[in-house]
């Protein structure tokens, strides 16, 4: 799979067109240097609410707390990048920056609040 450079939507290996917007694919494919925005998101009080929940439903909190912040991400035009422990890691502006992503992480990370 390979992104398009224009649309960045993802399009099967030996395409020569993008399948969505018919950018072509094909070309100087060299490492670009791009600047992107990181956000990193961590639960506070993870270790104690840690101590004092049953594992089971700790486990259960996190996975909607991680789908919910998914959610907020992709909703802004990012992508989560992982999740480490109790963290949420997303990036902006990959594959195709928009110009605007430091606010729209600003505007994403107040939705996380």
């Amino acid at each position: 799979m390979s992104a398009c450079p224009e649309c960045g939507k993802e399009n099967p290996d030996g395409f020569q067109f993008c399948g969505f917007c018919a950018a072509p694919l094909t070309g100087d494919s060299r490492e670009q240097r791009k600047t992107v925005t990181v956000l990193f998101c961590d639960v506070t009080g993870s270790t104690a609410l840690g101590e004092s929940t049953d594992p089971e439903a700790l486990r259960a909190l996190l996975a909607r707390y991680f789908e919910q912040m998914k959610g907020i991400v992709e909703s802004h035009g990012g992508t989560v990048e992982k999740f480490i422990g109790d963290a949420v890691m997303a990036v902006f502006g990959v594959p195709v920056a928009h110009g605007l992503d430091p606010v729209v992480v600003d505007t994403s990370g107040r939705c996380f609040l």
